[in-house]
Protein backbone atom coordinates (compact mmCIF):
# COMPACT_ATOMS: atom_id res chain seq x y z
CA UNK A 1 0.00 0.00 0.00
CA UNK A 2 3.01 2.13 0.15
CA UNK A 3 4.72 3.11 -2.73
CA UNK A 4 7.51 2.02 -2.57
CA UNK A 5 11.77 -1.85 -3.56
CA UNK A 6 15.89 -3.15 -1.58
CA UNK A 7 19.91 -3.11 -1.69
CA UNK A 8 19.36 -4.32 -5.00
CA UNK A 9 17.70 -1.44 -6.58
CA UNK A 10 19.33 0.38 -9.57
CA UNK A 11 19.27 4.03 -10.61
CA UNK A 12 20.30 6.28 -13.15
CA UNK A 13 23.88 7.17 -11.43
CA UNK A 14 25.57 5.73 -8.68
CA UNK A 15 27.52 7.38 -5.39
CA UNK A 16 29.45 5.88 -2.54
CA UNK A 17 27.33 3.41 -0.19
CA UNK A 18 24.97 5.57 1.38
CA UNK A 19 24.97 5.22 5.34
CA UNK A 20 22.77 3.26 7.31
CA UNK A 21 19.17 4.36 7.99
CA UNK A 22 18.79 4.03 11.82
CA UNK A 23 16.19 2.16 13.35
CA UNK A 24 12.70 3.84 13.64
CA UNK A 25 9.35 3.34 14.25
CA UNK A 26 6.87 5.32 12.72
CA UNK A 27 2.84 5.95 12.83
CA UNK A 28 0.39 7.08 10.56
CA UNK A 29 -3.14 7.94 10.06
CA UNK A 30 -4.97 6.26 6.86
CA UNK A 31 -8.31 7.62 5.09
CA UNK A 32 -9.54 6.47 1.72
CA UNK A 33 -11.65 9.17 -0.22
CA UNK A 34 -13.61 10.92 3.26
CA UNK A 35 -13.72 7.52 5.18
CA UNK A 36 -10.83 7.45 8.16
CA UNK A 37 -9.39 3.70 7.78
CA UNK A 38 -7.37 3.78 10.78
CA UNK A 39 -3.98 3.52 11.76
CA UNK A 40 -0.72 2.41 10.20
CA UNK A 41 2.90 1.95 11.22
CA UNK A 42 6.36 1.54 9.75
CA UNK A 43 9.58 -0.14 11.82
CA UNK A 44 12.96 -1.23 10.67
CA UNK A 45 15.44 -2.90 12.86
CA UNK A 46 18.56 -4.43 13.28
CA UNK A 47 18.23 -8.39 15.02
CA UNK A 48 22.39 -8.51 13.85
CA UNK A 49 24.66 -6.07 12.47
CA UNK A 50 24.54 -7.84 8.90
CA UNK A 51 20.63 -8.40 9.48
CA UNK A 52 17.64 -6.02 8.75
CA UNK A 53 13.33 -6.55 8.99
CA UNK A 54 10.89 -3.94 8.20
CA UNK A 55 7.62 -4.22 8.71
CA UNK A 56 4.56 -2.10 7.74
CA UNK A 57 1.27 -2.88 10.05
CA UNK A 58 -2.41 -1.26 8.30
CA UNK A 59 -5.01 -1.97 10.65
CA UNK A 60 -8.91 -0.26 10.03
CA UNK A 61 -10.74 1.46 13.03
CA UNK A 62 -14.64 2.74 13.63
CA UNK A 63 -16.72 1.96 10.28
CA UNK A 64 -14.05 0.87 8.44
CA UNK A 65 -13.23 -1.60 10.61
CA UNK A 66 -16.81 -2.92 10.24
CA UNK A 67 -16.85 -2.74 6.60
CA UNK A 68 -13.23 -4.84 6.01
CA UNK A 69 -12.46 -6.05 9.39
CA UNK A 70 -9.11 -7.26 8.31
CA UNK A 71 -5.23 -6.29 9.71
CA UNK A 72 -2.44 -6.19 7.56
CA UNK A 73 0.97 -7.21 8.11
CA UNK A 74 3.75 -7.06 5.11
CA UNK A 75 7.16 -8.01 6.11
CA UNK A 76 10.27 -8.26 4.53
CA UNK A 77 13.93 -9.33 5.84
CA UNK A 78 17.02 -10.51 4.81
CA UNK A 79 21.22 -9.82 4.99
CA UNK A 80 22.70 -6.79 4.86
CA UNK A 81 26.10 -7.57 2.32
CA UNK A 82 29.88 -5.99 2.59
CA UNK A 83 28.89 -3.21 0.01
CA UNK A 84 26.02 -1.92 2.03
CA UNK A 85 23.25 -3.72 0.30
CA UNK A 86 19.66 -4.88 1.68
CA UNK A 87 19.25 -8.55 0.22
CA UNK A 88 15.79 -9.81 0.87
CA UNK A 89 15.58 -13.81 2.11
CA UNK A 90 11.81 -13.84 2.89
CA UNK A 91 8.63 -11.49 2.42
CA UNK A 92 5.58 -12.36 4.43
CA UNK A 93 1.93 -10.97 3.90
CA UNK A 94 -0.34 -12.12 6.63
CA UNK A 95 -4.11 -10.70 6.61
CA UNK A 96 -5.99 -11.44 10.29
CA UNK A 97 -9.36 -11.20 11.20
CA UNK A 98 -12.30 -11.79 8.46
CA UNK A 99 -10.25 -12.30 5.08
CA UNK A 100 -7.39 -14.75 6.93
CA UNK A 101 -4.47 -14.96 4.25
CA UNK A 102 -1.07 -15.58 4.18
CA UNK A 103 1.67 -15.05 1.15
CA UNK A 104 4.93 -15.95 1.33
CA UNK A 105 8.11 -15.83 -0.50
CA UNK A 106 11.23 -16.79 -0.37
CA UNK A 107 14.24 -15.38 -1.69
CA UNK A 108 17.32 -18.52 -2.04
CA UNK A 109 20.16 -17.13 -2.93
CA UNK A 110 22.23 -20.29 -1.98
CA UNK A 111 19.80 -22.65 -4.19
CA UNK A 112 19.29 -19.98 -6.89
CA UNK A 113 15.44 -19.94 -6.91
CA UNK A 114 12.71 -17.56 -5.76
CA UNK A 115 9.60 -19.28 -4.40
CA UNK A 116 6.22 -18.56 -4.36
CA UNK A 117 3.38 -19.47 -2.82
CA UNK A 118 1.70 -22.17 -4.94
CA UNK A 119 5.20 -23.87 -5.97
CA UNK A 120 6.13 -20.80 -8.67
CA UNK A 121 9.35 -20.76 -8.90
CA UNK A 122 12.13 -18.28 -10.42
CA UNK A 123 15.71 -18.10 -11.12
CA UNK A 124 17.38 -16.08 -8.50
CA UNK A 125 18.98 -12.60 -8.93
CA UNK A 126 20.18 -10.09 -6.54
CA UNK A 127 18.82 -7.75 -8.41
CA UNK A 128 15.30 -9.05 -7.51
CA UNK A 129 13.61 -7.58 -4.49
CA UNK A 130 9.83 -7.88 -3.08
CA UNK A 131 7.19 -5.26 -3.04
CA UNK A 132 7.58 -3.69 0.21
CA UNK A 133 11.72 -3.52 0.34
CA UNK A 134 11.29 -0.23 -2.12
CA UNK A 135 10.24 1.96 0.20
CA UNK A 136 13.17 1.18 2.29
CA UNK A 137 15.63 1.21 -0.86
CA UNK A 138 14.08 4.47 -1.63
CA UNK A 139 14.92 5.93 1.67
CA UNK A 140 18.79 4.97 1.25
CA UNK A 141 18.84 5.56 -2.12
CA UNK A 142 18.17 9.25 -2.13
CA UNK A 143 20.38 9.69 0.89
CA UNK A 144 23.43 8.27 -1.11
CA UNK A 145 22.41 11.00 -4.32
CA UNK A 146 22.41 8.06 -6.12
CA UNK A 147 20.21 9.95 -8.94
CA UNK A 148 16.91 11.56 -9.65
CA UNK A 149 15.63 8.13 -11.14
CA UNK A 150 15.23 5.17 -9.29
CA UNK A 151 14.56 1.40 -10.52
CA UNK A 152 13.32 -1.73 -8.65
CA UNK A 153 13.14 -5.39 -10.12
CA UNK A 154 9.76 -6.86 -7.78
CA UNK A 155 9.33 -10.25 -7.65
CA UNK A 156 5.49 -11.06 -6.98
CA UNK A 157 2.67 -13.94 -8.02
CA UNK A 158 5.15 -15.32 -9.74
CA UNK A 159 6.73 -12.98 -12.01
CA UNK A 160 8.64 -9.94 -12.34
CA UNK A 161 8.07 -6.46 -12.87
CA UNK A 162 10.22 -3.11 -13.43
CA UNK A 163 9.16 -0.44 -10.84
CA UNK A 164 10.41 3.57 -11.74
CA UNK A 165 10.12 6.19 -9.26
CA UNK A 166 11.18 10.06 -10.36
CA UNK A 167 12.21 12.51 -8.00
CA UNK A 168 9.64 15.65 -8.74
CA UNK A 169 11.19 18.19 -6.34
CA UNK A 170 10.93 19.78 -2.73
CA UNK A 171 7.39 20.95 -2.08
CA UNK A 172 5.52 21.98 1.23
CA UNK A 173 3.22 19.48 3.01
CA UNK A 174 1.56 19.79 6.11
CA UNK A 175 0.37 16.20 8.58
CA UNK A 176 0.07 15.87 12.23
CA UNK A 177 3.54 15.59 12.30
CA UNK A 178 4.78 19.06 11.33
CA UNK A 179 5.40 21.14 8.43
CA UNK A 180 7.77 19.68 6.15
CA UNK A 181 9.72 21.05 3.23
CA UNK A 182 9.89 17.42 1.08
CA UNK A 183 11.13 15.57 -1.64
CA UNK A 184 7.98 14.22 -3.62
CA UNK A 185 9.13 10.77 -5.44
CA UNK A 186 6.47 10.34 -8.28
CA UNK A 187 6.17 6.18 -9.56
CA UNK A 188 6.25 6.33 -12.92
CA UNK A 189 3.68 3.91 -15.20
CA UNK A 190 2.68 3.66 -18.36
CA UNK A 191 -0.86 4.53 -18.33
CA UNK A 192 -2.77 7.54 -16.32
CA UNK A 193 -5.56 5.17 -14.89
CA UNK A 194 -3.34 5.23 -11.63
CA UNK A 195 -1.02 7.60 -10.04
CA UNK A 196 1.35 6.77 -6.86
CA UNK A 197 3.39 9.24 -4.78
CA UNK A 198 5.70 10.02 -1.30
CA UNK A 199 6.61 13.34 0.00
CA UNK A 200 9.91 12.22 1.87
CA UNK A 201 11.73 14.17 4.47
CA UNK A 202 15.44 14.93 3.66
CA UNK A 203 15.81 16.03 7.59
CA UNK A 204 14.77 12.73 8.35
CA UNK A 205 16.39 10.09 6.25
CA UNK A 206 14.05 10.38 3.46
CA UNK A 207 11.15 9.35 6.03
CA UNK A 208 7.63 9.50 4.20
CA UNK A 209 5.39 12.00 5.74
CA UNK A 210 2.56 11.19 3.30
CA UNK A 211 2.23 8.54 0.58
CA UNK A 212 -0.91 8.58 -1.77
CA UNK A 213 -2.29 6.23 -4.32
CA UNK A 214 -5.37 7.43 -6.29
CA UNK A 215 -6.83 4.45 -8.47
CA UNK A 216 -10.46 3.78 -9.60
CA UNK A 217 -11.59 7.44 -8.65
CA UNK A 218 -10.88 6.95 -4.93
CA UNK A 219 -7.55 8.55 -2.90
CA UNK A 220 -5.76 6.24 -0.75
CA UNK A 221 -3.51 8.96 2.07
CA UNK A 222 -0.95 7.74 4.65
CA UNK A 223 0.43 11.27 6.86
CA UNK A 224 2.88 10.52 9.46
CA UNK A 225 1.42 10.98 12.99
CA UNK A 226 5.06 10.42 14.94
CA UNK A 227 8.10 8.89 13.98
CA UNK A 228 11.20 7.83 16.91
CA UNK A 229 14.70 6.96 15.48
CA UNK A 230 16.93 4.47 18.16
CA UNK A 231 20.50 4.01 18.00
Amino acid sequence: MAIVAAGSGTAAAETETPARIPPFFAEYAVTLGRLTLGHSTLELTYPETDRFRYEMFVSPSGLARMILGTDYTDITEGRITEAGKLEPERFRHEREGRDERVEEIVFDREAGVVRFDGEEELEWSPEYVDRLLPQLLIMRDLSGRIGETLRYAIADGGEVSDYTFRAMGRERVSVDAGRFRAERIKRVRDNGDRESNAWVDPEQYNLPVKIEHVAGGRTFIMELKSVRFGE
